[in-house]
């Protein structure tokens, strides 16, 4: 459970289906966990890295169903949508940019390093390798990439989102944690 928070302000929207099925979307799933897990959504096609490894060409449909069975807090993070290139390219871009890595791993990559990636490319936003989840969303927010939020299995605050706040130990520490029933580091 979050004991630290850093807030970022964004609009609050109430989610639907059709919503989700367009646009670019920021996931982030154990929203209250440390460290929560981060994905894209891209016209309703869901992709991200995870300790088990590539989590590629998830349907809305297939993910909401999970968040909701499983009663997953979530929330979507509505990206601002990209003047030059399709959602398709940037899909097919982020799918190549998480094959680049192996499963996560303590000191070597996260859910977020994919996702850094497609920001440097996209959005013109640095790539600092060991910069945590909450500072590079409130430099994605300085930037005024995030649009808008909405929330599944929690209440958003009204106009902001809060952030888990942890160390880049405790990360590391996590993650070795959380790969040990499949992995023997």
């Amino acid at each position: 459970m979050i004991t630290e928070t850093v807030n970022i302000t964004v609009p609050t929207i109430v989610l639907n289906d059709s919503i989700l099925n367009k646009d670019s979307w920021l996931v982030v799933l154990h929203a209250n966990r440390i460290p929560p897990h981060v994905g894209l959504l891209i016209n309703g096609n869901y992709n991200s890295l995870t300790i088990k490894g590539h989590e590629l060409n998830v349907t809305i449909d297939a993910l909401l169903k999970t968040i909701s069975q499983k009663k997953i807090e979530s929330i979507f993070i509505k990206l601002k949508k990209h003047p030059v290139f399709s959602f398709d390219h940037q899909l097919e871009m982020f799918v190549e940019a998480i094959k680049k890595f192996g499963p996560v791993r303590q000191y070597e990559a996260t859910c977020l390093s994919p996702i850094k990636i497609f920001f440097e490319e996209f959005y013109a936003i640095n790539n600092i390798e060991t910069e945590l989840y909450f500072d590079f969303m409130k430099r994605l927010n300085e930037n005024l990439y995030l649009m808008s939020a909405g929330s599944l299995n929690f209440e958003l605050q009204n106009g902001f989102v809060e952030l888990p706040f942890y160390s880049a130990e405790l990360l590391n520490q996590t993650i070795k944690a959380q790969r040990l029933p499949y992995y023997k580091d």
